[in-house]
């Protein structure tokens, strides 16, 4: 059921060569001639292969790549210094200089810049054509455009608002109702909207895994700010989704990011029988107060505040803390150490301990990696926070997900 990604390229692509630019008399032979050779993979998280050829021994060339998303025009660029057989392999060359700064065949993808781009799912699923093109000493050599094909090109999205709810359900082209799969509940964070968790329940379901976005604030009808959220929201989220067809009651996730973090921890210490793992990255093992207003308190339950810690503080309180004791299933955790927004790995390693199965919990801790570790990876957006090293934020992201879809299929196949 899980779904793959439909890039066209070609297997060799040879677009421009010195032929093609009227110089036949001084090229080299066919088998010689400059090419970009690329091989696109099938699952959504595998990487292309791109391979330059033909380009001299020792000979130094300039990759650069140039793309549109939304209104935006954007361009990544490399040099590299071909080995002693004319190649250069983007997986595994070092660059001299360039957009990114360590081997990666996807590095001309997720590294472009040239302007920020909103964070709606429309942007970050959209179809787009990379043209990447290779010269050396002014020379154009050769170029190829790539079809990348949009995050949910197999995925169908409806809205929901039964039960008051301001939700999007995102499952794979096709679902059965035959099968039953593990689901996710999808929340953000201090953000509010639906936007954020629409685009994650997108990027769920291409894996292949039916996923509820809702929204807890900031939409019609909601609190304007992170502040006395009832967790009768989530908790009608939760039922919702256990009832659809397809979706493996005993295997529902919740997938909180930062302040929705430690409530999908909540959610899984306190409701075992609704949930059966977590994905938390960047949140907290603490209930925290509201947001700006730390007078507030965050969530309440049958309209009774939770307990909680201002912002930040540690060593509280066991009854201002999530009872992450309590969860006896599947956790995937995720921080970097560069997080501008606030003490991501602190947090992380304050409850990591207090786990009572330690086996069960999966952490990503990422050296320079910034606070947008969700983002799917391959996408050029949230790599410029301050202090962060975006090479070091894509690497999370891509070992995250990579973790997410593994535990995902784990829990397939119980």
């Amino acid at each position: 059921m899980a779904s793959r990604r439909r890039d066209q390229v070609p297997a060799v692509a040879l677009l421009l060569t010195a032929s093609l630019l009227g110089l036949a008399a001084c090229s080299a032979p066919p088998e010689q001639e400059p090419a970009i050779e690329i091989v696109a993979q099938d699952g959504v998280l595998d990487p292309l292969e791109i391979t330059l050829t033909g380009l001299g021994a020792g000979r130094e060339v300039r990759l650069f790549a140039t793309t549109e998303l939304g209104e935006t025009v954007m361009s990544s660029r490399a040099t590299f210094v071909a080995d002693e057989d004319g190649r250069v392999d983007l997986a595994t060359t070092a660059l001299t200089e360039g957009s990114w700064t360590t081997a990666d065949a996807m590095g001309p993808f997720w590294s472009m810049t040239g302007g920020r781009l909103s964070g709606d799912a429309g942007i970050l699923t959209n179809d787009h054509a990379v043209r990447i093109e290779v010269s050396a000493d002014g020379e154009a050599l050769a170029e190829t455009v790539v079809e990348r094909t949009g995050y949910g090109a197999d995925v169908e999205v409806r809205d929901v608002s039964d039960e008051g709810m301001v939700a999007a359900y995102a499952t794979p082209e096709g679902l059965s109702a035959d099968v039953s799969l593990p689901a996710v509940l999808v929340f953000s964070g201090s953000e509010g909207g639906l936007d954020n968790a629409r685009a994650t329940a997108v990027w769920l379901a291409d894996l292949g895994y039916p996923a509820l976005a809702i929204s807890y604030f900031r939409s019609p009808g909601q609190p304007t700010e992170l502040a006395e959220i009832p967790v009768e929201t989530f908790l009608s989220g939760l039922t919702w989704l256990r009832g659809q067809a397809g979706v493996d009651t005993e295997r529902v996730f919740t997938f909180g990011v930062s302040r929705g973090g430690e409530m999908a921890l909540w959610l899984a210490a306190n409701r075992p029988d609704e949930v059966y793992g977590v994905f938390a990255p960047t949140g907290s093992g603490t209930v925290y107060c509201g947001y700006p207003d730390a007078t507030r308190p965050a969530w309440t339950v049958e309209g009774e505040g939770l307990p909680c810690a201002p912002y930040v503080r540690y060593g509280v309180s066991p009854e201002k803390q999530v009872a992450v004791e309590e969860i006896a299933a599947p956790v995937v955790l995720a921080c970097g150490t560069a997080d501008p927004q606030w003490p991501a790995c602190e947090l992380l390693a304050e409850m990591r301990p207090r786990f009572g199965d330690p086996g069960q919990v999966r952490a990503i801790v990422q050296e320079d990696a910034g606070h947008y570790l969700t983002y799917a990876p391959y996408l050029p957006l949230g790599l410029d926070e301050p202090g962060a090293i975006p090479t070091a934020t894509h690497q999370a992201r891509v070992d995250f997900w990579r973790t997410v879809e593994e535990v995902l299929a784990e829990a397939r196949q119980q």
